[in-house]
């Protein structure tokens, strides 16, 4: 029997991860979709595109489109803000590894209703990722995964080390902001992070947009071009 062809599956939720070289191409209109090797489930009718660690547009579903690796055109390619069939194969390949004819992509067509230009940061409770993981790694039983991303939080100060070195992939960025949140919360309640009322400082946890499970706790959604 022949080696089975691997299966990959994934979500995508209200955020739509892209490689940062993309930024001018998404901003002039050049780049209306992405390609991703396998069937990606799509699950939000409009999301937010993020770039070079910055939300960088919110965007409307236009339509998905299944296909095999040897059914793409120089049309897909067009649409994924490149020049041909080869440069789009070319580019799933330096991103993706060993590409088969026979694999499937999923090409996500959208249009851009709105540029944004805001960071990705965020503060809990008014502190810093780094400042929440020092005083988690100060006052919490905290669990063995938990415990490795403070470490790296502290380490690095950045959500998107934690993210790969733990989760395997900055995409997985979503999984730090969850665990930071729940112990900023934790630390909150017992009074270790305090808040004035007077400031209007709260945990920016009420007012993100929290991606859903769709690219939560059964998948995720690979980030590229």
């Amino acid at each position: 029997m022949g080696k089975k062809r691997r299966k990959l599956h994934a979500w995508l939720g209200p955020h739509l991860m892209i490689d940062g070289k993309w930024i001018d191409a998404i901003r002039s209109g050049a780049k209306r979709a992405t390609v991703r090797l396998g069937r990606v489930q799509v699950r939000a009718t409009e999301f937010y595109i993020h770039a070079g660690g910055r939300i960088i547009a919110r965007a409307k579903l236009r339509r998905v489109v299944y296909k095999r690796v040897k059914e793409l055109t120089d049309e897909d390619a067009k649409l994924d803000g490149l020049s041909s069939r080869d440069e789009l194969i070319s580019e799933l390949k330096k991103y993706y590894g060993d590409v088969k004819d026979d694999d499937w992509v999923t090409i996500i067509e959208f249009d851009v209703v709105e540029h944004m230009e805001k960071s990705e940061e965020r503060t809990y409770y008014g502190l810093d990722a780094y400042q929440v993981a020092e005083l988690a790694l100060k006052h919490l039983p905290l669990r063995p995964k938990e415990r490795r991303v403070m470490e790296i939080l502290v380490k690095y100060r950045s959500i998107r080390a934690a993210a790969k070195r733990v989760f395997g992939s900055i995409s997985e960025r979503w999984r730090v902001r969850k665990m930071l949140m729940k112990v900023a919360r934790e630390l909150h309640e017992m009074g270790i992070i305090k808040v004035e009322e007077s400031s209007g400082e709260k945990s920016d946890e009420a007012s993100q947009t929290k991606p859903s499970r769709d690219r939560g706790e059964t998948g995720t959604c690979a980030s590229g071009g």
